[in-house]
């Protein structure tokens, strides 16, 4: 009887320290106390569909499901999670964050034609970073 009950008090202390690892590693990948992601609140305050969240993250629009479940990311997308998030709230002082989503969809004359979402699938964000500073600074382009 006390072998059983070492046993039981080995699994249960494991079973402590994994749920702690697990609200660490959820912490640090974007997720917070509440268990609200990053991604929900991209989608939500952004009105952002889960193909987009997938073209922005490069994520596949299975693993973005996951991210709106609850489900934490690895390390390497809650980066790109954070990039794409500093970059919206950016716009969102130039814009209606209501409107993000829409904006991301249309042709840009300041991209040359493509749409800011064709842009960041090519990986260059520094031209949207760039028309944010322009569009701060008082420049039309």
């Amino acid at each position: 009887m006390q072998d059983y009950d070492m046993k039981l008090r080995r699994k249960t202390g494991a079973a402590r320290r994994t749920k702690k690892m697990a609200a660490a590693r959820a912490s640090a990948n974007g997720v917070d106390r509440a268990g609200n992601s990053e991604v929900r609140r991209l989608s939500r305050v952004y009105h952002l569909s889960n193909e987009a969240l997938s073209r922005v993250t490069g994520a596949s629009p299975r693993t973005v499901a996951y991210w709106n479940a609850g489900t934490p990311p690895q390390r390497s997308s809650a980066q790109k999670i954070r990039e794409v998030t500093r970059l919206f709230d950016a716009l969102a002082d130039i814009i209606d964050p209501k409107v993000i989503g829409q904006w991301l969809q249309r042709p840009n004359q300041q991209l040359d034609g493509s749409t800011p979402l064709q842009v960041m699938e090519r990986g260059e964000t520094d031209r949207l970073w760039r028309m944010i500073w322009q569009l701060h600074e008082g420049h039309s382009g």
